[in-house]
């Protein structure tokens, strides 16, 4: 198989590549692995600095209709000039991201084929829905207020009949937005009736702070299977962990072969 692989905010393709190598040490020479940097320059992530060089990068520093749309043509634009992919990583921020382009396309395209036939989430948050921030009559939606020095968001819905303050929490270094735009939501399993039918993994650390994120982005997957380890917001280079993280790809691999 043929994997894309999106990184984390604030780190790179190398550094991706590097995280995911005890686990693809795992899964054989008859898989490809194709990693693509971000678009925007980015703080680097926690622990980086001092291991990895620069440059750090994201897909999107603040999760508006723009550039989560300009994100979007980036791996558009990668799936037409390298794919065609069979399956995709995504860490963190890259998990999000696919995580939303497939969730768009089950909106817009019901009945197309899926873009992938297998996904890998590790450490994923969740996704941002780029139809979330207007309704048909162009009107606000939602009010969203966010604290600069936190980073934490409230939420409050105009619904009828639901009037109620979620709190979350950005991912990452994520740029406050400035006056005028208005960030979009992320997809809640909660409230999102469409669920990515592929078979998904969800590689998800035990003291993760995104932990709950993750979990919350496996109840928006039809077919997913968990694999957690006792560290945080990483890949553990665990040997066994390694080992049975790619059992379970391997699997997924096999239930999508399966399916075709």
């Amino acid at each position: 198989m043929r994997f894309l692989c999106l990184h984390g905010m604030g780190t790179n393709s190398a550094i991706y590549e590097a995280q995911l190598s005890p686990i693809r040490a795992h899964l054989g020479p008859e898989h490809e692995f194709v990693f693509v940097d971000g678009i925007l320059e980015s703080e680097p992530a926690d622990s980086v600095a001092g291991i990895f060089p620069p440059p750090f990068v994201c897909y999107y520093s603040k999760p508006t209709q723009d550039q989560l749309e300009a994100a979007y043509d980036l791996v558009e634009e990668v799936m037409d000039e390298e794919g065609p992919f069979d399956g995709v990583f995504g860490f963190s921020q890259g998990g999000a991201l696919i995580a939303s382009i497939l969730l768009q396309r089950r909106k817009t395209h019901p009945t197309a084929p899926d873009l992938f036939r297998v996904a890998v989430f590790t450490c994923a948050s969740l996704p941002f829905d780029l139809d979330s921030n207007r309704d048909n009559l162009g009107r606000d939606k939602y009010h969203t207020v966010i604290d600069p020095r936190t980073g934490a968001v409230s939420v409050r819905d105009f619904v009828a009949g639901i009037d109620h303050v979620e709190a979350t929490k950005f991912n990452g270094y994520m740029a406050a937005p400035e006056p005028g735009e208005l960030p979009l939501r992320r997809y809640h399993p909660g409230r999102e009736p469409r669920r990515i039918q592929i078979p998904t993994i969800h590689i998800i650390g035990e003291r993760d702070p995104f932990a709950p994120q993750s979990s919350a982005l496996v109840g928006l997957c039809e077919d997913a299977v968990v694999v957690t380890h006792e560290r945080g917001h990483e890949l553990s280079r665990d040997r066994l962990f390694a080992k049975k993280a790619a059992q379970a790809i391997s699997a997924a691999v096999s239930r999508a072969l399966f399916r075709c």
